[in-house]
């Protein structure tokens, strides 16, 4: 578990000792349950957007293409959508040359979404820039969940341009849940820890004390761990309340009944942990196939 995380784990405990009865005042999500999903084969091959933001990821598109081209799903059902945004390397031309190369998709686009984020790979994880990095972010997905909303994909999958692993058979098992949404269980490459930390469930809402103590740029940071639950391999199906964006599957009438990628903070949190938290006040419930593992590169 690492000393860090028993630290933290430690911490939590004796922060649920303190406060007997928390307050709720600052984070108002009730952290609704949802029905669990119950598994079936789909058979009918729905249509399927991919999207992928970008950005200094020339390096990582030739492994992410191969990825992609190795889905076994129809590729004449497959809408692939790439935007790239800010980049100081050859990521434009590396991505337009790789989807003008693809073959038998039913549509490819390619986006240049210039926002001005400069953000080195050295501070990315600092607290203090999470707001102005992940803002950035969330608006490139936005325009990228616009784009899939054009084409009549039933179903929206978001992949990262640096995966390193994900299994060719891993949009149909995916599918098959027929989930709002519905994210994979994201592990580092070469060991088995959790990667995508934004992929999590509440184990106590956060209350008024823990939202003062760990409040940065009006965005709740507390540290990894802190009542929070990142479904582990074997599990199943597990619900969430708030989700990442590695391989990340979304229904076309979430989308449609108002969910996005919130660009300021909603409920203080943003991105993608804010999009779980804003589908399931309109109803629709996130959930994770802990045993449907991808990898993220090591970069």
């Amino acid at each position: 578990m690492g000393i860090r995380a028993d630290i933290h784990a430690a911490w939590a405990r004796f922060a649920d000792a303190r406060e007997r009865h928390p307050r709720h005042t600052l984070f108002k999500h009730p952290l609704p349950a949802f029905p669990l999903p119950e598994r079936r084969a789909v058979t009918d091959h729905p249509q399927v957007a991919i999207v992928t933001p970008c950005k200094d990821a020339e390096a990582s598109l030739p492994a992410y293409a191969a990825l992609v081209d190795a889905l076994e799903y129809p590729k004449d059902r497959l809408h692939w959508i790439v935007l790239e945004s800010d980049s100081t390397d050859g990521t434009e031309a590396a991505a337009r040359a790789m989807l003008a190369a693809a073959r038998g998709y039913a549509s490819t686009q390619f986006i240049k979404h210039d926002i001005g984020a400069s953000h080195a790979r050295a501070t990315r994880t600092e607290k203090s820039v999470q707001r102005a990095r992940r803002a950035a972010i969330a608006a490139c997905r936005n325009r990228l969940l616009a784009a899939a909303m054009d084409t009549p994909a039933a179903f929206v999958l978001c992949i990262d341009a640096d995966m390193a692993v994900i299994p060719p058979d891993a949009l149909r098992r995916a599918l098959d849940w027929n989930a709002p949404i519905l994210a994979a269980n994201c592990l580092r490459h070469g060991d088995d820890t959790v990667f995508d930390r934004n992929s999590f469930r509440y184990t106590r809402a956060p209350s008024d004390r823990s939202v003062r103590r760990f409040l940065r740029d009006g965005l709740y940071q507390p540290p990894t761990g802190f009542f929070r639950y990142s479904p582990a391999p074997g599990c199943g199906i597990q619900p969430l309340s708030c989700v990442g964006g590695t391989f990340l599957l979304i229904r076309r009438d979430v989308i449609a009944g108002g969910a996005d990628f919130p660009e300021t903070p909603y409920q203080l949190h943003i991105e993608t942990e804010a999009l779980a938290l804003k589908a399931a006040d309109l109803g629709f419930g996130c959930f994770m196939d802990a045993d449907l593992i991808v990898r993220h590169g090591p970069h």
